[in-house]
């Protein structure tokens, strides 16, 4: 029973972080992004850091360090800095190695190839009764992660039910999404964010999607849970 506790709040925990990572790359003129803004919602973010980090056998904490210096520029006061930023990011002229979309770091660009892959995407989001906002694609980072936030609060909810094969259903989705659409190209994203950025909110946001990335890696080996993608 403690076990299966400790397994409820991480499912709830990364359901979180999975759900900061889709507004922290999301329009900052948008509703997703201003909830950021608020005290409590970064404050369960936060917290979400802290239950991650319990995992890692007293290696450094990194996660919840990452997290206070983006909160330290996640204010009403920086926001046009950020929605600058944003545009000189991710604008007209971005380069392909941080754009926010896994089509744009796949290798094969043929476009039957890309068709097919977006199909998949939205066949996912269809399953489970998401539908995509016209102002993203399906296969923007902000996208995946809001879906897979989804996913994880479905799992939460299946196994709090002890509704077996639902659980199971939740669990293989999240394990051929991320294999397949969301756990390499996030990896190449977040190294590229940190390493060829120059503004600063967007690399701060790299680091905490690298160090959060490799948190999951973390979680997946302390549980053996198999269906984790992101120790492919």
């Amino acid at each position: 029973m403690k076990t299966l506790t400790k397994q409820n709040h991480m499912l709830e925990s990364r359901s979180t972080l999975y759900g900061a990572v889709s507004a922290l790359f999301s329009d900052p003129e948008s509703e997703k992004f201003a909830m950021l803004l608020t005290p409590k919602i970064q404050g369960c973010v936060l917290d979400a850091c802290f239950q991650l980090e319990e995992l890692e056998n007293n290696q450094e904490i990194t996660l919840s360090k990452s997290f206070q210096k983006l909160m330290a520029k996640l204010n009403i006061s920086q926001i046009e800095n950020i929605r600058s930023e944003f545009v000189d990011v991710f604008g007209h002229t971005l380069s392909k190695k941080i754009a926010p979309y896994a089509l744009e770091h796949l290798k094969n660009s043929d476009v039957f190839f890309l068709t097919q892959k977006l199909a998949d995407l939205n066949g996912f989001y269809q399953a489970f009764g998401m539908k995509v906002e016209s102002i993203e694609r399906a296969d923007h980072i902000s996208t995946q992660t809001e879906f897979i936030s989804f996913l994880l609060l479905k799992e939460l909810i299946a196994q709090k039910d002890e509704l077996d094969e639902e659980k199971e259903v939740c669990e293989k989705a999240f394990y051929d999404f991320c294999h397949d659409h969301f756990s390499d190209w996030a990896k190449m994203f977040a190294g590229n964010l940190t390493e060829k950025v120059d503004g600063e909110f967007f690399r701060l946001a790299g680091i905490f999607l690298q160090g959060f990335l490799k948190s999951e890696v973390i979680y997946s080996s302390s549980f053996n849970k198999s269906e984790n993608a992101l120790l492919d």
